[in-house]
């Protein structure tokens, strides 16, 4: 683990809070990674009484210049687990010297990856077919072992309670989203629970605490209920739309299009691996779709799941909240056109959605917070709340100090992802303040 971007031994060969799999797949590997074995060589005498012995490791290639090691599992322990070694050096020991030929050279790099991809395939069969794949990667290089994966596919399932206005603002919850459906009949399973399907790039990060994953994903959709249920928050608009900067493969995206809460969600991602991802999980879980009826055969009507629709775009935050600011300045839109006065095309368009109201922004950025852009977007733009999912505690204390004038915070929640270490996750439900009455 890395405590203030120090690494901090765990003093054991497993980390506690990952799921189960990954706990089980990383003992294995530093189990075949440790394993020594005795070479006897005696090159001078073969019967001699004395020979010369020593031990060494069996993956002496494959721990050569190995500086970490990554594991990505599944949320449900009996799908796809991918281990990624992370060499500091070039995988192939390749001699760039002038005075050796190209031939020789190519010659070189050929038997030192063949030397290497021999033992990590051995390394891969010790394993046990515990691991899907075995990716051994340096700058500009890499080779898979195994079954080679793009993404990753996961499953959750949202419970979705009919609740009254009352049952919300009670506490009640409204949603609970769960790994699997052990102990729930048929007959519930179809009527409230509905499945969210992820795809999730095997290089990006994945939260390895489920459970606290799931906690915090709960604490989230019962908020934004709670918000989309209350009319007395002085929004008058017609149409509830949510912004969401920092989007990165959907993984708050999905649960919340699948809530149907919101009229429309834009996602913003500046990666455009996950921008793909998060396309892709939009089609798997339907959140394209602008009807909640479709026409089934001869006529008769089909009704499907209802879900929010999602757009999608490739961009940086900063950029969108700058042209945001600018149409909102140049042009205060009195009311949200819905999407019966606009088609389809001109929707999927950013122009469009920079002209729009968002009722919600959510914020999930990276460990330095916020920028200065998107602070005054917050402050200057629509918004009546912000959700704010935050991984950095320095950079969230300097953020809501210039949010504090504009918004109070109604109710938050801290979740340790990362025992041992000085990070934890912090989710704010931040509430503009309402002027004054006279």
């Amino acid at each position: 683990m890395r405590c203030c971007k120090e690494a901090v031994p765990l003093q054991t060969d497993y980390f506690p809070v990952a799921t189960p799999r990954i706990q089980k797949v990383m003992k294995l590997v530093m189990k075949c990674l440790n394993h020594r074995q005795t070479l006897v060589i005696d090159n001078q005498n073969p019967t001699a009484e004395k020979v010369h012995w020593y031990m060494h490791y069996k993956y002496e290639c494959i721990r050569k210049n190995l500086s970490s090691i990554s594991f990505v599992a599944l949320w449900r322990d009996d799908l796809d687990c991918v281990v990624t070694f992370n060499y500091s050096q070039p995988l192939y020991d390749c001699d760039n010297d002038d005075d050796v030929t190209m031939d020789a050279a190519s010659t070189v790099c050929d038997n030192s990856r063949t030397k290497l991809l021999s033992q990590a395939a051995e390394f891969f069969r010790d394993c046990n077919d515990s691991i899907s794949s075995l990716i051994l990667r340096s700058k500009h290089l890499k080779e898979t072992i195994g079954r080679p994966l793009l993404y990753i596919e996961d499953v959750l399932y949202l419970r979705r309670m009919h609740m009254s206005r009352v049952d919300v603002v009670s506490g009640v919850d409204a949603f609970k989203v769960c790994l699997d459906l052990d102990g729930v009949d048929d007959n519930e399973h179809g009527q409230n629970y509905v499945p969210i399907f992820y795809s999730k790039p095997i290089d990006a990060f994945h939260h390895p605490n489920r459970n606290t994953m799931l906690q915090a994903l709960n604490w989230m959709m019962n908020r934004l209920k709670a918000i989309g249920m209350n009319s007395d928050d002085g929004c008058k608009r017609c149409v509830h739309n949510m912004l969401e900067m920092y989007c990165g493969c959907g993984a708050h995206t999905m649960a919340i299009a699948k809530s149907n809460i919101f009229d429309s969600i834009v996602a913003i991602e500046l990666d455009q691996r996950l921008v793909d991802a998060c396309i892709v999980n939009c089609k798997r879980n339907g959140c394209f779709s602008m009807t909640k009826e479709d026409s089934g055969t001869h006529g008769a009507t089909t009704t499907v799941v209802e879900t929010t629709p999602v757009y999608v775009f490739l961009g940086d935050a900063s950029e969108w909240a700058k042209k945001i600011v600018l149409k909102n300045k140049n042009k205060r839109q009195q009311q949200t056109e819905t999407s019966n006065t606009v088609s389809n095309n001109y929707k999927s368009s950013k122009s469009y959605w920079y002209n729009q109201y968002y009722h919600v922004l959510l914020v999930d950025p990276p460990r330095m917070g916020l920028g200065e852009d998107v602070i005054n977007l917050a402050i200057h733009g629509s918004f009546e709340h912000i959700i704010y999912v935050s991984c950095g505690r320095r950079a969230l204390i300097r953020d809501l100090k210039l949010l504090r004038e504009t918004f109070d915070i109604v109710d938050l929640v801290i979740t340790d992802l990362f025992p041992r270490t000085d990070s934890v996750e912090t989710i704010l439900h931040l509430r503009r303040k309402q002027p004054p009455q006279t």
